[in-house]
């Protein structure tokens, strides 16, 4: 797949998995989780759209297309579901005070019914929301796109009044089995349509022949759009499927992957962003429920201790340097150690800071060729 990278995909998608772990961290203010959460979910699956134009993925065998998929998406998420658990099982044992076996046996359920876990509830969303993108692609005209992502902005909102008109209501393990799994079927139509929405952006921004600093400006302009509807729309999640105003949400969504798109296609590669985004999914699954997050925050505070001054500046540094440097060792240890947990058959090759100097150099001569 080397030849299909694109490297400036991987650092938009590096941007958006240091805004989640930013988001998670909870050491941010009310205002800037509205922004973040305005867009850095649905940044996953607009791009995962630019990738399956990219690749021409509708050109692949059904069955074939199926069983990647399934590796790269639902293998990960069964193991670390089941790492998870174990994890609680371990703190219900160690720290009875902090957890219960009733957590537990929620966690089991959502596991089972694809609810998914913490962060887990992407890869169901974005597995089953490929897989129907693909028949999609494969059997409908191009107005039957349009359609079918017009009908499915439109379903989640009927579907969450079902969810919590007779589902929350009961109180039987059956019934939450059944509940978690609406959900997670229905988080697939907002999928589908941020797919739809990257499937066409790879077109449109790949005959965009403006100058560079046109397409920045044009990418600076969409991020201040972002902002002002994710203020003007409130908190969003994508998550639990709170869109507000479905209008607002997806016009801010797809403004700023967008402006980000727009931006990073002139910027020059940065090795340690690219790194992040292309190990997104290891950073995604680590950072939170496999503890690195909270022992960052015990080593922020504990070198707190230390500081007289500049208290808070000083704990969120050490705070996002230990992050990075946790999931730096992990995204290392899954690839080459852990990589049957990302359903991989072999160790994963990392590109190093050569492979993003040549793709800088490349960036410079397409530049160059474009004006000239």
């Amino acid at each position: 797949m080397k030849g299909n990278r694109l490297a400036y995909i991987d650092m938009v998608k590096g941007v958006g998995i240091i805004l989640v772990v930013i988001g998670h961290s909870t050491y941010v203010s009310e205002g800037v989780l509205t922004w973040l959460a305005s867009f850095h979910m649905p940044l996953f699956f607009i791009v995962s759209g630019i990738l399956f134009a990219h690749r021409h993925s509708e050109r692949e065998h059904f069955g074939a297309y199926v069983k990647k998929r399934f590796f790269g998406m639902m293998v990960p998420y069964f193991a670390f579901s089941l790492i998870y658990i174990l994890i609680d099982y371990y703190y219900l044992y160690a720290h009875p005070e902090i957890i219960s076996k009733e957590f537990i046996y929620s966690a089991i359920l959502q596991a089972l019914s694809l609810f998914g876990i913490s962060v887990l509830w992407f890869l169901p969303a974005i597995f089953i929301g490929e897989i129907c993108f693909y028949g999609l692609v494969r059997k409908c005209a191009p107005w039957a796109l349009g359609l079918t992502g017009f009908v499915a902005v439109w379903v989640p909102s009927f579907g969450m009044k079902l969810v919590q008109t007779y589902i929350d209501m009961e109180k039987n393990p059956v019934m939450t089995w059944f509940g978690n799994l609406l959900m997670a079927l229905l988080r697939v139509f907002p999928a589908v349509i941020f797919l739809l929405i990257g499937y066409g952006l790879h077109t449109w921004i790949g005959r965009m022949r403006l100058k560079s600093h046109l397409e920045v400006g044009i990418g600076i302009g969409c991020l201040f759009l972002n902002c002002a509807v994710a203020f003007a729309n409130g908190r969003v999640d994508m998550h639990f499927l709170v869109f507000n105003n479905v209008f607002y949400y997806y016009l801010g969504a797809c403004s700023a992957t967008l402006g980000l798109l727009l931006i990073f296609r002139h910027v020059k590669p940065l090795w340690l962003l690219g790194f992040l985004g292309s190990n997104s999914l290891i950073v995604m699954l680590t950072h939170l429920d496999c503890q690195i997050m909270s022992q960052a925050i015990r080593f922020a505070a504990g070198m707190n201790q230390f500081i007289p001054r500049a208290k808070d500046f000083m704990f969120r540094f050490n705070l996002y340097a230990a992050l990075l440097i946790g999931e730096l060792i992990m995204i290392v240890l899954v690839n080459r150690v852990g990589f049957f947990l990302i359903g991989r058959k072999k160790p994963v090759h990392m590109e190093g800071p050569g492979w993003w100097q040549r793709a800088g150099k490349a960036l410079k001569e397409k530049r160059f060729t474009r004006i000239k």
